[in-house]
């Protein structure tokens, strides 16, 4: 006695190939939507972090400059009350370390 077996799963409902192409497209679509937003995001992100890094920098640059003229004006005190309470002596040490220097430049 042969047996036949028959599958009991019903049989699939037509696939609509047109359908099927056009939701790939559309998944396609909104892929390529979902990867610029990302890549938009990224850049937008990039952008900030540089502009906060650039905030920082100037930061820092404005503070060096500060103490630098403040430091530079102790020192322009500092020579200048050397320089009053010993002229002559500022003269004479002028005078040698232009020497020097013109010895040095002609060489």
């Amino acid at each position: 006695m042969k047996r036949t077996t028959k599958s009991k799963r019903k049989a699939a409902a037509p696939v609509d190939l047109d359908v099927l192409i056009d939701d790939i497209g559309a998944l396609k679509s909104d892929f390529a939507a979902i990867v610029s937003q990302i890549k938009s995001g990224a850049v937008d992100h990039a952008s900030e972090r540089a502009e906060q890094l650039l905030s920082q920098l100037s930061e820092r640059a404005n503070d060096l400059y500060d103490t630098v003229s403040e430091q530079g004006a102790v020192s322009v005190e500092a020579a200048r009350g050397h320089i009053t309470a010993r002229p002559l002596t500022a003269v004479l040490v002028a005078f040698g370390v232009g020497f020097i220097a013109s010895r040095m430049v002609l060489r």
